[in-house]
């Protein structure tokens, strides 16, 4: 019986001594010996003389060498050993980083409201996700390969349900010894981390994962910011003053009513006492444009509640809320909502994100105003909070680089009494 090999371009069995293929035409490739064409095979495997043993790590170490490599082949239990690795590693990445990066916007509002560590966070998950993603794509390619089968078999993917189903068959299958006419030998393949391309693609790919998570983080939060505004314009006159004929008789005096409760954003929080104060804050000072403060409520909840989740999970029992008020004079941003308060007694929180939406891009003549919630991890009593101090940024857009007003810092202490 004589000898065969397979055609470099159709793949079909033709005699070792063929110098073209009696099926497509193509021209073939000096032929190779017996023991030449399984150095070949055994290369392109990682399989030298006796097969490798194939488990995790050394799955995982021949798919990170070859994330850019395409055109060799990869056997059955090396591409799936793989599969379970990466899904693995994208189930703790997701974990650890991922569910933070999708549940908070990096840039918020406008690029002069940054959150740093937040901004970093999101590029070392994407980057991550991206690497992981690619390499699991061109490991199918070469595992379709090894199965005798162009890598074109990937456009399957975009038939809904049938592609992606027939692609798992194919990835099941076993080895075609016709697969060999992917293999691709150079005589020292340059390693793809020493290659520019493959990090300008893993840059852009990085940059684009990152921008579609942080969009849709952002769309997340200005969807709840607009459910809280719209509940709290429905329970306005029943929730949020509902204090206020008590509060202004009793003139800032303890509440006498356990029953009392607020609501912050979806959550109902019960109040055991609480305390509000009238103040006259009022700033005329930038842009044309006043900022109001004029009341001030501290409450103590009845029992304690958590709020966030993650890293940023945290206990409360006390909450303070700042009723603000705003005149735009001109065109401004302002973001009462991303401000920081600080207490008497030694506590500084940012502002729930669940408080009113009203602050932003603000047109000239605009009036608008609402409260800001900021709760407080330890309070014992109402009274201990006697002072608190309130900073938050706005800013205008401007064409005159000699404008230095063009952004403004508020820094408001109230005297609670």
């Amino acid at each position: 019986m004589s000898e065969t090999k397979y055609c470099i371009n159709c793949g079909k069995a033709i005699p070792t001594n063929a110098t073209f293929c009696p099926f497509c035409g193509a021209t073939q490739d000096k032929v190779a010996s017996t023991e030449d064409q399984n150095t070949i095979t055994s290369e392109q495997h990682n399989t030298p003389n006796q097969p490798e043993h194939v488990n995790m790590w050394t799955a995982l170490k021949l798919g990170m060498r070859q994330t850019f490599t395409w055109s060799q082949r990869i056997t059955r239990p090396q591409y799936w050993w793989l599969y379970l690795d990466l899904v693995l590693i994208s189930l703790v990445l997701t974990i650890v980083l991922g569910i933070r990066a999708y549940s908070y916007p990096a840039f918020i509002l406008s690029p002069l409201h940054v959150n740093v560590l937040q901004t970093v966070l999101l590029l070392i998950f994407s980057a991550l996700m991206v690497w992981t993603s690619v390499m699991q794509f061109t490991a199918s390619a070469r595992r379709l390969h090894d199965s005798n089968r162009s890598a074109h078999y990937l456009w399957f993917y975009l038939l809904p349900l049938v592609g992606p189903i027939l692609i798992i068959v194919f990835l099941c299958q076993r080895s075609e010894p016709a697969g060999k006419r992917f293999d691709r030998l150079a005589s020292q393949p340059k390693p793809w981390t020493h290659k520019w391309w493959t990090w300008c693609l893993l840059v852009l790919l990085t940059l684009g994962y990152a921008a579609l998570i942080n969009i849709t983080a952002r769309d997340t939060a200005m969807d709840a910011a607009l459910t809280t505004t719209s509940k709290s314009a429905t329970t306005n006159s029943d929730d949020s003053y509902s204090d206020s004929d008590s509060e202004e008789s009793s003139d800032s005096t303890d509440s006498d009513s356990d029953s009392d409760s607020i609501t912050i954003g979806d959550d109902d929080i019960d109040i055991a006492n609480q305390k509000a104060y009238s103040t006259s804050f009022t700033d005329s000072s930038w842009a044309k444009s006043t900022f109001k403060i004029d009341k001030v409520t501290v409450y103590k909840t009845d029992g304690t509640y958590t709020s966030g989740s993650g890293n940023d999970k945290k206990d409360f029992n006390g909450v303070v809320k700042v009723h603000m008020s705003i005149h735009a004079g001109q065109n401004i941003s302002a973001y009462p909502t991303q401000a920081k308060l600080s207490t008497n007694d030694g506590q500084q929180v940012d502002a729930d994100m669940d408080s009113d939406d009203f602050d932003g891009d603000l047109n000239s003549g605009t009036d608008t105003d609402g409260n800001l919630y900021f709760e407080l991890s330890k309070l014992s009593s109402v009274k201990d909070i006697t002072s608190i101090r309130l900073k938050w940024d706005a800013s205008y857009d401007t064409d005159d680089y000699d404008d230095d007003n063009d952004f403004k810092t508020y820094d408001a202490t109230l005297n609670l009494n």
